[in-house]
C-alpha cells in the first residue's frame, strides 16, 4: 500500500470516527453538533467514494464525490453559524451549493478537465468557509472559538496555496480518471490529513466544553425561578474571593406568610409568587450581582461593590415592587410582601456564610417588625423612611 492509499483509508475512517462522536454529542442537546456530524460523516464519505464506487464510471465517482464535498462544508458552515448565534442562510448557502456544483457537472462532464473541477471545487468549498467565519468573527470571545475559528481560516489558506502551488506548478495531467495518481491527490490528501484533525478536534472541544457548561449551569440553577441555586451562589462567591472582589452587600429575603398563600391558594400559586419574586430581583440586578433560591421562598442577593445603604435601597425597591404587584393570575390574594435583611461584606471578612447569617438575623428582626420592610445590620444612617434599621450583635 503506497502513501497515497494509506491516506485515502486513512481520512474515510478519522472523518467517520469524528462524526459519529458529534452525533454522540448531540444526543446532549448540542444543535452545533448535529451540523458537525453532518460535515464529518459527508467528507467521511466523500473521501471514500474512490473506494466505494470503484466499480461506477469515473465520472459517476467524481459528480459523487463532489455533492459530498460541498454537502460537508455547507454542515462546516452550519455549524459555525449555530454556534456564534448568528443568521444561518440556509437558503443562500444552498443556492450557492446547487450553483457550484452546476459548474462542476460542466467541468466533469462536458469539459472532463481535472484542474477546472478541482478549482470549482475548491473555491465552493472555500467560500462556504469565508462565508461563516467572516459572520463569525466578532461573536468570537472564547478562547476555544478563537482556535475553532483560526483553523477554519487555516483551511482556507491551505486550499489557496495548495491551488496556486499545485495547479500552476504540478497541473494534473489528462482528465478526471487521472486524479488518484496524482501528485495533487497526495497533497491535497496530505494537506487534510492533519488540518482535518486539528478541525475536529477544535470543533469537538468547543462542543463539549459548551456541552459541559451547559449542565453545570444546569446544577446550579433552581429549575423554577431560573436563578442560582446554594451551590451556585457558593460557587459564584468563591470565584469572586479567589479574584479579591468580594466585597459589598448581602441580602436575604424571604415572602411573608408564605404557608398561608399554599394553603389557601395552593402550590401553584405559591410557585408562581414565588417566580415572581425571582424575576424582579433578576430584571434589577446591577452588572456582577447575582441572586439565588436558597430554598422554599427564601432568596439571596449578592451586590459587589454595593454600600449597606445602597443595599438597603435595592431591597426596598423590590419590596414596594413585589407588594404592588398584580395578583390576578392566581385569583387575587390581597396584597403579598415580603421581608429583607441586609448586611455588609468587607475583604477582610473570613466567610460569606457569617455575612449571610447576620443578613439572615436582620431579617428576622424585619418580621419581628411586622414584616414587609427592610432591615439593615447595624445602625447606620437612615437614607430612606421605608428602611428601617435593626441592631444585631455579633454572635
Amino acid at each position: 500500500m503506497d502513501s497515497t492509499d494509506r491516506f485515502a483509508f486513512l481520512l474515510p475512517v478519522m472523518m467517520m470516527i469524528f462524526g459519529c462522536t458529534f452525533l454522540v454529542v448531540a444526543r446532549f442537546g448540542s444543535r452545533e453538533a448535529i451540523f458537525w456530524s453532518m460535515g464529518f460523516l459527508c467528507a467521511a464519505a466523500g473521501f471514500a467514494v474512490p473506494m466505494a464506487l470503484f466499480p461506477l464510471p469515473v465520472v459517476i465517482q467524481a459528480l459523487t464525490a463532489d455533492a459530498l464535498f460541498l454537502a460537508a462544508f455547507h454542515g462546516y458552515s452550519s455549524a459555525l453559524l449555530v454556534r456564534f448565534g448568528r443568521p444561518p442562510s440556509f437558503r443562500l448557502r444552498t443556492l450557492f451549493c446547487a450553483i457550484a456544483y452546476g459548474g462542476l457537472a460542466y467541468a466533469v462532464i462536458v469539459l472532463q478537465s481535472l484542474p477546472a473541477e478541482l478549482m470549482i471545487s475548491d473555491i465552493a468549498c472555500s467560500a462556504l468557509l469565508i462565508f461563516a467565519i467572516g459572520a463569525c468573527l466578532h461573536s468570537a470571545t472564547q478562547l476555544i472559538d478563537r482556535i475553532l475559528l483560526g483553523v477554519a481560516s487555516l483551511i482556507v489558506v491551505e486550499t489557496i496555496v495548495r491551488n496556486v502551488v499545485m495547479l500552476a506548478i504540478f497541473t494534473p495531467q489528462g482528465g478526471i480518471d487521472s486524479f488518484a495518481g496524482s501528485p495533487y491527490a497526495f497533497v491535497m490528501q496530505a494537506g487534510a490529513s492533519v488540518i482535518a484533525l486539528l478541525f475536529a478536534l477544535s470543533a469537538l472541544g468547543a462542543t463539549t466544553l459548551d456541552t459541559v457548561a451547559q449542565y453545570r449551569d444546569a446544577a446550579e440553577r433552581d429549575s423554577l425561578t431560573s436563578l442560582l441555586n446554594r451551590r451556585g451562589f457558593e460557587d459564584a462567591a468563591r470565584r469572586l474571593r479567589v479574584r479579591g472582589a468580594l466585597h459589598g452587600a448581602v441580602l436575604v429575603c424571604d415572602i411573608d406568610n408564605f404557608k398561608r398563600i399554599n394553603d389557601t391558594l395552593g402550590h401553584a400559586a405559591g410557585d408562581s409568587v414565588i417566580a415572581g419574586l425571582a424575576q424582579l430581583l433578576q430584571s434589577r440586578l446591577p452588572h456582577g450581582a447575582f441572586a439565588a433560591r436558597f430554598g422554599g421562598e427564601e432568596f439571596v442577593v449578592f451586590l459587589p461593590g454595593a454600600t449597606l445603604v445602597e443595599g438597603g435601597k435595592f431591597a426596598n425597591a423590590v419590596r414596594l415592587a413585589f407588594s404592588a404587584a398584580d395578583r390576578q393570575e392566581i385569583g387575587g390574594a390581597g396584597k403579598i410582601t415580603a421581608s429583607f435583611g441586609v448586611a455588609l461584606v468587607t475583604p477582610s471578612d473570613a466567610s460569606l456564610s457569617e455575612k449571610i447569617g447576620r443578613a439572615d438575623a436582620a431579617l428576622y428582626a424585619a418580621k419581628e417588625a411586622g414584616r414587609n420592610r427592610v432591615m439593615l445590620e447595624g445602625s447606620p444612617a437612615v437614607e430612606a423612611p421605608a428602611i428601617h434599621m435593626a441592631s444585631v450583635s455579633k454572635p
